[in-house]
């Protein structure tokens, strides 16, 4: 078969699907924005977003719109040069949160287009009004959501079939098209992502080693800024270096944005919320180790002792499936996407997302009840494997849903 895999950050979620597909012998193309792309097997184009309005003067009122239709006009331009070369394709799959299927379907008609969904926006009753710390006071804020929406129903209506990774994530469409969008996970690799009883990380040239008998508390975010909870981690400080004095919290995460916008004044989320603190931290037991390199992200969480995973309701983190994978002591936020893979007391210990001395309580929990954390870390083993395993899991399930054989 002939499968076109387009993101504008290629690959992005499509990594593993395009590379089983090619190395099964179908002609797979993949289409985005970045520059040179190598997967074995799998022709890459680039696309340049059309010229058009510039992005940066629209950066707030139109920004949901006019970045969008730039790339949904690029990528669209590419494709008719594929096509008048003779490549049309039998399944196109795109990413539709940066705009760029809604003019696919007309260049090549005769393909079944899928539509991977991430995430509908509600101006209540989910990551908009949730934290009261940073509340909405711009209506145009929620005005920027709506068109957001609209740019996702576009999307929905040039597609013949659509996915969502997770039930909440699909959930968070509304009722009438819900039905209309399956439920597939683009899965972990649980045979890479084991526990390793020994161990052994540096953190830094000068930096202490850690081993399993180290007291390490780990938190994980693309970006230090409100979305991912990393405000109620630092808040949470004081109270776990209090549990043990040889505690270590290790924080991976950079200090740009992703998900909450710029922090206020000019400063990093990270400054602001480091300055809200308002009890001593002994600063050389907390270790911030930026984006690391995912074989060391992966050693980070083997060596930890309790694993803190946080998020507003809003998309699911891969890193909450692979740290259940490698049989982390999870302490996570009790927020609903996390209660689809997190069990109270079976897999993991849950705790109101706003209480960082509960969220610190946790962690003594998960530290002393040592026999019971371990029996939770086998069991979020066995769910992530049972439910999110890439190859025997969500393969098959991609699989049978394209219609690829």
């Amino acid at each position: 078969m002939k499968i076109a895999f387009v993101h504008q950050n290629f690959p992005g979620q499509f990594l593993r699907l395009a590379g089983s597909f090619a190395a099964e012998g179908h002609e797979v193309v993949g289409l985005g924005m970045v520059k040179q792309c190598s997967i074995p097997g799998v022709k890459y184009f680039s696309y340049d977003a059309v010229p058009g309005p510039e992005d940066a003067p629209f950066q707030n009122r139109y920004s949901p719109v006019i970045p969008r239709l730039r790339r949904a006009y690029g990528v669209a331009h590419r494709a008719k040069a594929l096509a008048s070369q003779g490549f049309e394709p039998d399944v196109v799959v795109v990413n539709t949160g940066w705009g760029e299927n809604l003019f696919l379907k007309d260049i090549w008609p005769k393909a079944k287009h899928v539509a991977y969904f991430e995430y509908y926006y509600h101006a209540k009753g989910q990551d908009l009004d949730f934290d009261p710390e940073f509340p909405v006071t711009n209506e145009e804020v929620i005005w920027r959501l709506r068109l957001k929406n609209s740019m996702q129903l576009g999307a929905l209506d040039a597609a013949d079939l659509a996915v969502a990774p997770t039930r909440y994530q699909r959930d968070t469409f509304p009722a009438y098209l819900r039905d209309r969008l399956a439920i597939i996970h683009d899965g972990i690799d649980t045979k890479r992502l084991i526990p390793d009883r020994n161990v052994r990380i540096r953190l830094g040239q000068d930096g202490p080693p850690l081993t399993r008998n180290t007291p390490v508390v780990t938190y994980v975010t693309r970006n230090i800024e409100p979305m991912r909870g990393a405000h109620i981690v630092f808040k949470s400080l004081p109270y776990l270096l209090d549990i043990d004095p040889e505690l270590r919290v290790v924080i991976i995460g950079g200090k740009g944005t992703s998900y909450s916008g710029s922090a206020p004044g000019g400063q990093s989320w990270f400054d602001v919320f480091k300055a809200k603190i308002e009890r001593p931290v002994d600063w050389s037991r907390v270790h911030f180790v930026g984006n690391l390199p995912y074989d060391q992200f992966v050693k980070v969480l083997q060596v930890s002792s309790a694993h803190v995973y946080m998020t507003y309701p809003f998309v699911l983190s891969w890193s909450s499936i692979e740290s259940m994978a490698l049989e982390c002591r999870i302490v996570a936020s009790d927020t609903e996407p996390v209660r689809e893979i997190i069990q109270d007391g079976v897999n993991g210990r849950l705790f109101p997302f706003f209480d960082e001395k509960a969220l610190a309580e946790r962690v003594r929990e998960t530290l002393a009840e040592k026999e019971k954390s371990a029996a939770m870390a086998t069991e979020a083993r066995r769910i992530a494997i049972a439910k999110y395993d890439y190859e025997k899991v969500c393969l098959p399930q991609w699989r049978d849903f394209l219609g690829i054989q």
